[in-house]
């Protein structure tokens, strides 16, 4: 299944995507997160759904590369909401 969402939250664990398909829980799927100029990409399994807002993914595999790109994307995000 191939789809594209919007990323409501992203976390160290996995993310919220809000997308218009029907995605089962259990799915299990490959995900490209951009990041600056690189792409993170991991594997995530769709979890729950939030009603109204999207479906939660846990990351299941990522590359030592990726998480670092994760780890520098969310820095970045949380330096974006300090006062």
């Amino acid at each position: 299944m191939r789809f594209t969402g919007d990323l409501i939250d992203i976390s160290t664990n996995g993310l919220l995507v809000r997308c218009d398909q029907d995605i089962e829980l259990g799915t299990i799927g490959r995900m490209a997160v951009p990041v600056g100029y690189e792409t993170c990409r991991v594997v995530a399994v769709a979890t729950r759904r939030v009603p109204g807002v999207g479906i939660g993914f846990e990351f299941s595999h990522m590359t030592p590369r990726d998480r670092e790109l994760l780890r520098r994307l969310l820095l970045r995000l949380a330096r974006a909401v300090e006062p």
